[in-house]
């Protein structure tokens, strides 16, 4: 089993695991009974199967297993736990991510800074982001990253992210947090995400 880290936040807990095992492995830590009735068997693609058994081989890492996991119409995680209440889930091809918390909505990405972010700038970054980013790796992936943790947070199809979600300038080698202003509809709201870089990868996290 291959849990990278847990962070707590405040009413929250973060928890990391990195992808080293096979679904078949990871299969080996549930009983029949616990998968007879999910929706696992739904999936073929080896990648999804490893991403489900992780999640929630991590979640009984740090909440038990006396938990449930159901969607919404619009696909954003449900937690039925009987502390925790809100869920946030995130994947790369290395690692999973979940972000839980007691009382606030949340919401989590991770990507590999490695990704190919020139490619799609113009799709998420405004015209002053373009400039603040200035084509930084670990910048772009930052900014992608905390745009889809707002989205999460936030989701509504109508949402641009060039256009409804601005990044306010700031320095990652001396923070571990900044802002971002959310404009879309009629209350515009300042997010404060927090972030941590690790193992070529941007985790960006954010509560409200």
């Amino acid at each position: 089993m291959a849990l990278f880290r847990i962070i707590p936040t405040d009413g929250g807990q973060i928890g990391v695991w990195q992808l080293t095992e096979t679904s078949v492995g990871l299969l080996a830590h549930f009983s029949p009974e616990e998968l007879e009735n999910s929706d696992f068997w739904r999936y073929s693609y080896e990648k999804r199967k490893v991403e489900w058994l992780a999640t929630r081989l991590l979640l009984r890492q740090m909440i038990g297993t006396d938990f449930e996991i159901h969607y919404s119409e619009s696909g954003k995680p449900i937690l039925n736990h009987s502390t925790f209440k809100y869920l946030s889930i995130s994947h790369s091809r290395e690692f999973v991510t979940v972000y839980i918390h007691v009382t606030c909505e949340v919401g989590i990405d991770l990507e590999s800074v490695s990704r190919n972010y020139n490619a799609v700038e113009k799709r998420y970054l405004s015209e002053a982001e373009l400039k603040q980013t200035g084509r930084d790796p670990v910048l772009q992936c930052l900014y992608w990253c905390a745009k889809e943790a707002i989205f999460k947070l936030v989701p509504d199809d109508g949402i641009v992210f060039r256009e409804h979600i601005q990044i306010l300038p700031f320095i990652p080698e001396q923070e571990n947090q900044f802002s971002a202003r959310f404009t879309f509809g009629n209350n515009p709201v300042v997010y404060s995400p927090h972030f941590q870089i690790f193992e070529n990868h941007c985790m960006v996290w954010v509560s409200y």
